[in-house]
């Protein structure tokens, strides 16, 4: 029988040096200004997309169980990784039902921090969501996106979930708390760290134009252009349920991510883990699960 371990294809590395470069440079501006900034340690941490937790088994693919079986596999996975290549934490972006997960929250041992994804977009639902993470949405529940610093990296998480459940997202709506996300994001986008991670759960549209699925027309032109001008190092989407597609914006390592419970074209499910090191960000696919055909 094929363990977790087996599932890691050790070929699957893609080094990421673009925006290394960059980084750099901006370290050495911050450092001339005389601002503190952390040192960058090596760590790892995986990205996770999409785990429908409330969903029951699919088509294909029963055998893994029903959403949250699948969530929980990714965890299994993970802790069956050689101690050198144990996550520090894992991002999880949109998509997460936190009525099914909330039950077992303490069967995963690595730390969580999560996004909203469409399927949060009612108000009772990303209540739940805030309630279940006080350490990143605050105590009083009352954010509905954050930041963190990690060993020299600032991870910034952001809220573009189709508010109502509709696919296409926006930063701006009556059900974003507290409103400002785009000059927040600004913000953070400028702060000292020279390695910055951006995740959220959909995606920008890289031509601007109308597409379901993805940002609104508006928010991906702005976002896009953003982004090319700040140069963050990685930004993470989850959303579509395809295998995962990477791309550049501008500088910046992108990725579509699949998803860890189903896939469109019976694409296998899994989640990513990321390498930072001192060179830059090496991300690996991790496959938890691929379909059966019908005999």
């Amino acid at each position: 029988m094929m363990s977790a371990y087996d599932l890691l294809d050790r070929r699957g590395f893609l080094g990421i040096a673009a925006g290394v470069g960059a980084a750099a440079v901006a370290g050495r501006a911050v450092a001339e200004k005389g601002v503190s900034v952390p040192e960058q340690l090596p760590f790892q941490f995986a990205v996770i997309a999409d785990p429908h937790c409330a969903e029951g088994p699919r088509s294909g693919i029963e055998a893994l169980g029903n959403g949250v079986d699948k969530l929980l596999r990714c965890f299994e996975t993970i802790a069956a990784l050689p101690e050198s290549e144990q996550p520090d934490f894992a991002l999880i972006v949109g998509d997460i039902h936190p009525d099914a997960l909330a039950p077992h929250l303490d069967d995963i041992r690595c730390p969580v921090h999560v996004v909203a994804g469409n399927h949060e977009g009612s108000a009772e639902s990303r209540g739940l969501l805030r309630s279940l993470f006080p350490d990143d949405f605050g105590e009083e529940g009352t954010r509905d996106y954050y930041s963190f610093v990690h060993k020299g990296v600032r991870f910034i998480g952001l809220c573009d979930a189709g508010m109502g459940g509709e696919h296409v997202g926006q930063f701006s709506s009556e059900l974003i708390t507290p409103s400002g996300q785009c000059e927040w994001l600004e913000a953070e986008l400028a702060m000292p760290e020279a390695r910055k991670v951006v995740y959220a759960h959909i995606p920008p549209t890289l031509d601007g134009g109308d597409r379901n699925m993805y940002m609104g027309r508006n928010d991906s032109r702005w976002f896009v252009k953003t982004i090319e001008n700040a140069a963050p190092t990685m930004l993470f989407f989850g959303h579509l349920h395809h295998a995962t597609d990477a791309y550049r914006i501008g500088a910046a390592q992108a990725y579509n991510l699949r998803s860890c419970c189903w896939n469109f074209r019976e694409a296998p499910v899994g989640f990513m883990l990321v390498s930072v090191t001192p060179d830059g960000l090496e991300t690996r696919e991790v496959i938890t699960g691929a379909y059966v055909a019908d005999s």
